[in-house]
């Protein structure tokens, strides 16, 4: 008797025991300058609203994402920002790379414009005060 069974898996499978990808440990973000990694684990929460500076402006972007760390925080501006939510909470982003002019738009995609990274001040997390923020240009 042959039990022969279609894989729906596109690579073959090829031994005993097939491993999965491990999941990522940290974000990465990426802006114009430099490229930014915090810990997945250390995400403490995310706050999704409309960007306060857009007004009337209609061409600046519409959402704002703020992650909050135990680090830092980084600040998200964008559009459709919300398709984000999901992933994130399944901790399934590994890169948000922030892309200024418009390219090849996905509908179903969010497009961030804008990341800006705020550092807390490590010696007042050691102590349990509230951190301030640092610079970019003045890292610890």
């Amino acid at each position: 008797m042959s039990h022969k069974i279609k894989s729906q898996h596109p690579k073959p499978f090829t031994g005993p025991v097939e491993l999965i990808p491990p999941p990522p440990k940290h974000i990465e973000f990426i802006d114009g300058h430099r490229l930014w990694g915090f810990p997945i684990q250390q995400l403490n929460c995310f706050v999704l609203e409309g960007n306060p500076e857009r007004h009337d402006k209609k061409t600046l972007p519409p959402d704002q994402f703020i992650l909050m760390y135990e680090t830092g925080m980084v600040i998200l501006k964008g559009w459709r920002l919300e398709l984000l939510v999901g992933p994130l909470a399944a901790g399934r982003v590994a890169r948000i790379h922030a892309e200024k002019h418009l390219g090849a738009l996905m509908i179903e995609e969010p497009w961030v414009s804008g990341i800006h990274v705020v550092l807390f001040d490590n010696l007042s997390l050691l102590e349990g005060k509230p951190g301030t923020p640092v610079s970019p240009g003045k890292q610890p």
